[in-house]
């Protein structure tokens, strides 16, 4: 893929249209933001490289790093890269972010980009997603807690203005979270889906274009996995099936076409097991002119 800011970490700012090997083993979860990327080893540490403008490579710097570079040696157990901020979670519980944080999108309570890993909640957290700059967090008692903008209601709570600290939107009963462009999607442990936030392409599922700002239910049960992208999202159903809905005019959905879809559209009918969890897929405002200067 694209490596202008060295996020693909072989070395280079070469562009590679095959996979390359970057790390021969050792490592347990990925995840890649705008133009940066996130590694976590199996040992706990936690390795970036690629763009760093913002400080979301957490190594102190805004030095573009084209090879992985160890952050933290150990303790790490989910990491979640977006555009310009990354979030971790520690094996504690503990929650830290670091990078851009014009919107709050780092939880510290102020709007001060941060260069290194900062702590945001002590203990008590399950799940974490990055958006574009707005972050989801799930603590262990099934509670979710959302920051950053909320300029389109993706943070749920009603209103649309910037939470700069976590902020609870439902009490319990929350199984997943998944953050996208500036709409937010949740599983619940009853199978049920429900989103909340910008809907300019469907990308809610509730058959309208029409901002929400509260959690909305879209299917009653049957959910076991989300993944909230730019503008579109998908589920998987318990059966395996496979369902996208949202922006489509580069076929992401897989239908077969390139109409956009505002409910959620079945795309293979069994056997698939995971879908990706990737938020972010670069600037854009929402009337449909998209900005890939840096992806």
């Amino acid at each position: 893929g694209r490596n202008s800011n060295g996020q693909l970490g072989d070395g280079t700012t070469t562009q590679r249209t095959v996979p390359a090997q970057i790390i021969s083993s050792g490592v347990a979860q990925v995840s890649a933001g705008q133009a940066h990327s996130l590694i976590l080893k199996t040992d706990g540490s936690l390795w970036t490289f690629g763009w760093n403008f913002f400080g979301q490579l957490g190594d102190g710097t805004t030095t573009q790093r084209t090879v992985p570079t160890q952050i933290l040696s150990t303790g790490v157990a989910q990491i979640s890269a977006s555009y310009g901020h990354s979030v971790i979670l520690k094996t504690d519980g503990s929650l830290w972010t670091f990078g851009r944080n014009s919107n709050g999108q780092l939880g510290d309570g102020t709007t001060t980009q941060r260069t290194v890993p900062t702590q945001i909640l002590s203990t008590g957290v399950a799940q974490i997603s990055a958006g574009y700059q707005h972050s989801m967090i799930l603590k262990t008692d099934g509670s979710l807690w959302t920051f950053g903008q909320n300029t389109s209601g993706q943070l749920g709570d009603g209103t649309t203005s910037q939470r700069n600290i976590p902020t609870q939107i439902l009490p319990s009963g929350v199984s997943q979270i998944s953050a996208g462009y500036a709409h937010s999607m949740i599983l619940k442990t009853d199978g049920s889906l429900w989103t909340f936030g910008h809907s300019g392409h469907g990308q809610l599922g509730d058959g309208t274009t029409s901002q929400r700002n509260v959690p909305t239910q879209i299917l009653a049960s049957g959910v076991s996995q989300i993944s909230a992208a730019y503008v579109h999202s998908m589920i998987l159903k318990a059966d395996g099936s496979f369902w996208a809905f949202g922006y489509n005019p580069e076929g992401q959905l897989g239908d077969g076409t390139t109409t956009n879809r505002n409910s959620p559209t079945q795309i293979l009918s069994t056997g698939v097991l995971r879908l990706s969890d990737n938020p972010v897929d670069g600037p854009a405002d929402f009337n449909g002119s998209f900005n890939w200067a840096n992806h």
